[in-house]
């Protein structure tokens, strides 16, 4: 029996304990490569971020991050307030400002859950999902954007159980637009992702209280979907001041809709998909097996989701009580609404349209309600006092799939390159090597690896071609560029991949440091150099 002294405690220990986690997780990203890894999307941002800080304005004249404005706005304000500089802030500081969002995602699942136990549970589940944690531990705007969206799911739950307190309902209506324009702000894709969700939950609420019209009389679900129709519409007005006055690049997600649907059209009317989605499981890692004991954890949980929406949807079918209006109840509507959404992403990813990744995007969303019907779940059935005395296999199941999931998204999240075939790390002989180029080539083409995701983006985060007007060239070997790099670490990835280095057998090796050489090719033409 807990004491009344000690429970309240019990919220700030669950959330110390899952922060110390995420702590401990974010320190194992940046260290299990020392610091020295790069990603395309950090890159970008990082470098549009620098022209935002020195420009002083949020739609500079180069660089630009088109789809928002927020996070560069963060990081400047952090880079500025602390004096830190911007590329090692970037990589070795903000993914340990990204565990912090374990407080955000506590206080959501808290409140559609009902239980701190269940809540935190959730949290711990949530920073076990590898995709989740590569997304929001490197050098993105994925930190803003899952910690604004969640802060506006938890207002918005807030605000329907404030519906008869006008002051607080006020407060918790206002705070909620402003959490939805910080998310527009920060990524108007996921920004119309969500107002998507929100419609998607108000459409399944009027089809199931059209199913319950005839049990009694008129309950509180009426008057939340109402509320729901009023969220759609402001959350669509706060859109387009976004995206049409506000930060005027961020237009061109228009252009990007448009582009996919009409993709997707031609795809259903039997023209053959542009682009397969699942080319990266086959190339990515070193096995399919490999991938299969990286997800299963992830998709045995979305598994189990899944069965309890599909459960709970029946028993609302069948009961013959009046439809009221709950956390629990909204959470159902949520995760059927980023169940339908995912359902579209991989649709628009069989056709080639939009990015050709949006189900890696979107199924971090649906796992971010799947985790909290799971807990809830589990809360439950494990309220029952004999549960635990009568039935110790599930205790154990539940303890290995949490110690599985744990390792599986490190080493996932972190790309392991014993493991996996998508390199993110560089090598201070690499560095160096880089730095020569600089010193001693100017106005060149300089090939500098295999996929442009290792060597290339470091070079880029650092300013490569700044001073010198060099330019990186990557994959396909241009005719134009004379110059290139290889490292050792280029020849493992070239052998694990199947994937021919350009021929430098008659090149003139003008740089070697045993483990990094940089080759120029002989001119063909007297244009060349």
């Amino acid at each position: 029996m807990i004491s009344s002294a000690s429970r309240p405690r019990t919220p700030a220990r669950l959330l110390l304990a899952v922060l110390l986690y995420a702590l401990l997780a974010g320190t194992y990203f940046v260290f299990r490569y020392q610091g020295r890894w790069s990603d395309p999307d950090t890159t970008n941002l990082t470098l549009a971020t620098a022209v935002v800080s020195e420009q002083g304005t949020l739609s500079p004249d180069q660089e630009i991050y088109a789809l928002g404005f927020a996070y560069q706005s963060v990081l400047t304000l952090v880079a500025t307030v602390t004096g830190f500089d911007l590329v090692p802030s970037q990589f070795l500081v903000f993914p340990f400002l990204a565990a912090f969002l374990s407080v955000s995602a506590f206080v959501l699942y808290r409140e559609l859950t009902g239980s701190m136990v269940a809540g935190a549970l959730a949290t711990l589940l949530l920073f076990l999902q590898p995709d989740f944690l590569f997304v929001i531990f490197r050098g993105s705007h994925e930190k803003v954007t899952w910690a604004v969206a969640m802060t506006a799911l938890f207002l918005l739950a807030k605000s329907f159980k404030a519906a008869q307190q006008p002051r607080r309902f006020a407060m918790f209506v206002g705070l909620f637009y402003l959490a939805s324009l910080a998310l527009f702000s920060s990524n108007v894709f996921f920004g119309s992702s969500f107002i998507l969700v929100v419609g998607f939950s108000l459409v399944a609420g009027f089809l199931l209280m059209h199913v319950s019209r005839n049990r009694g009389p008129e309950s509180s679900l009426h008057n939340a979907l109402q509320r729901l129709v009023y969220a759609v519409s402001s959350l669509a007005v706060v859109w387009v001041v976004v995206v049409f006055y506000l930060y005027e690049p961020a237009s061109r997600v228009i252009l990007e809709f448009d582009r996919g649907v009409n993709r997707a059209a031609a795809v259903a009317l039997g023209m053959q998909p542009a682009f397969d989605p699942y080319a990266s499981v086959r190339t990515g890692w070193t096995s399919n097996t490999v991938y299969l004991g990286l997800v299963l954890p992830s998709w045995i949980l979305a598994g189990i989701a899944f069965l309890l929406w599909a459960g709970n949807g029946f028993s609302l079918l069948r009961s013959r009580e009046p439809l009221q209006f709950s956390s629990h109840y909204f959470l159902w509507l949520l995760y059927g609404a980023f169940g339908v959404q995912f359902a579209a992403g991989i649709i628009l990813d069989r056709s080639g349209g939009i990015a050709g990744n949006l189900q890696q995007r979107l199924f971090p969303l649906l796992m971010l309600m799947s985790f909290p019907m799971v807990t809830s779940a589990i809360s439950r059935y494990w309220s029952r006092p004999t549960v635990l005395l009568r039935h110790k296999l599930p205790v154990v199941g539940i303890s290995l799939l949490v110690v599985w999931a744990c390792v599986a998204s490190l080493l996932k999240a972190t790309n392991e390159p014993s493991l996996g075939n998508y390199w993110i790390f560089w090598t201070v002989p690499e560095d160096r090597a880089v730095y020569w180029i600089e010193n001693h080539l100017g106005y060149r083409d300089v090939w500098l690896g295999l996929d442009g995701i290792r060597l290339s983006s470091h070079a880029d985060s650092e300013g490569f071609g700044t001073e010198s007007g060099n330019f990186p060239d990557t994959w396909a070997l241009e005719e134009r560029t004379r110059h290139i790099l290889v490292s050792d670490l280029d020849k493992a990835l070239s052998t694990r991949r199947s994937a021919p280095l350009p021929d430098v057998r008659e090149a003139n090796r003008v740089y070697d440091s045993g483990t990094v050489a940089q080759y120029h090719r002989r001119p063909r033409t007297p244009y060349q150099r």
